[in-house]
């Protein structure tokens, strides 16, 4: 048997995904104009943002890390957050050193190995993007993490360390000026659910500012981007702590014809087929009498990516009431 020998490495971009969208409607590459691909680019915009509103996309959930602030309740979300799926308050052990620094990095010699799993920067400045590497003599690195978040002066970013062991050294080296007004090094992180609050029960809190360690929120759907409502509102000492957000967000924009598509292999077939049915509405070339073909060759591909598309987890059936509307 003579195969290719590679497995999903075929792309397949953007251009791909709407041309063969137009051949299941019948039109060839030749009939395609640019206002077509442009007004099919939009309809797969809409569709690939539409997912949201149901199961969400397995790619699509993501932890996030965010930090708190002294007595603001109110922790923003990064844009294209759809919702918060679990958010825990987590704590950490500080883990301190002999410091050693330059304009451009950070080290730290401890006196004994120590494992170092997350990291706090509150920048002076714009942050840089920063490596973090560790070592046991101070001459060879190994990199273990690195970190391209964007920050104000004043805000803290955390950032978890994955697969360092115990080293003597850690550093932190900065693709510019490492200017900061603390640092913190963590290990032995402890993390506890936060409860989820309503509208209702939020509002009806008799203080939003009281301070003290946060323990549940409302999640707010808000624009230009949703928000978390902390209560209680954070004390000082949750500034050496930090949020760990599980969040469900929306699948990334649709760039230009030679980019690809944010989705796995798995769901290509049925963002084609659904893209074929929605230029069918808006194409006068294509044959009416096709339409309800797609629709329903679009719906049974759809629905057999989302059955497709689950951990292989055991169901657990928890009854509660999922919205919350007034």
């Amino acid at each position: 048997m003579v195969t290719s020998g590679t497995v999903s490495t075929t792309n397949f971009n953007t251009r791909k995904v709407i041309d063969t969208a137009f051949r299941r409607c019948r039109l060839n590459a030749q009939r395609i104009t640019p206002e077509m691909q442009t007004y099919a680019q939009d309809a797969l915009y809409l569709y690939l943002s539409s997912l949201a509103n149901g199961k969400a996309p397995s790619w699509c959930i993501e932890k996030i890390l965010l930090p708190m602030y002294e007595s603001q309740p109110i922790v923003p979300l990064p844009v294209g957050t759809v919702e918060v799926m679990n958010l825990n308050y987590r704590t950490m052990s500080q883990v301190t050193g002999t410091v050693t620094t330059t304009s451009t990095t950070y080290k730290v010699q401890f006196s004994q190995a120590t494992q170092v799993v997350t990291v706090g920067i509150n920048w002076a400045t714009a942050a840089s993007n920063l490596t973090f590497a560790v070592s046991n003599d101070d001459i060879v690195y190994t990199t273990v993490g690195t970190s391209t978040a964007t920050a104000a002066a004043g805000e803290t970013v955390w950032q978890d360390i994955y697969g360092a062991n115990e080293f003597l050294f850690f550093r932190i080296t900065a693709v510019g000026n490492l200017t900061y007004n603390a640092i913190y090094l963590s290990n032995t992180p402890n993390e506890i659910p936060l409860g989820v609050l309503n509208q209702d029960q939020y509002v009806q809190q008799n203080n939003f500012i009281f301070p003290s360690r946060p323990n549940s929120y409302w999640f707010q759907r808000d624009l230009p981007q949703p928000i978390l409502n902390l209560w209680p509102a954070p004390y000082e000492p949750a500034e050496a702590c930090l949020l760990v957000c599980w969040r469900q967000r929306h699948i990334m924009d649709v760039g230009t014809l030679q980019q690809d598509i944010e989705v796995p292999q798995r769901w290509l077939d049925a963002i084609i087929s659904m893209l074929a049915f929605k230029v069918s509405q808006e194409t006068p070339e294509v044959d009416a009498a096709l339409v309800p073909q797609l629709e329903q060759r679009a719906v049974i591909a759809v629905q057999m990516a989302r059955d497709g598309d689950n951990d292989g987890s055991s169901t657990f059936i928890q009854p509660y009431i999922a919205p919350y509307t007034r």
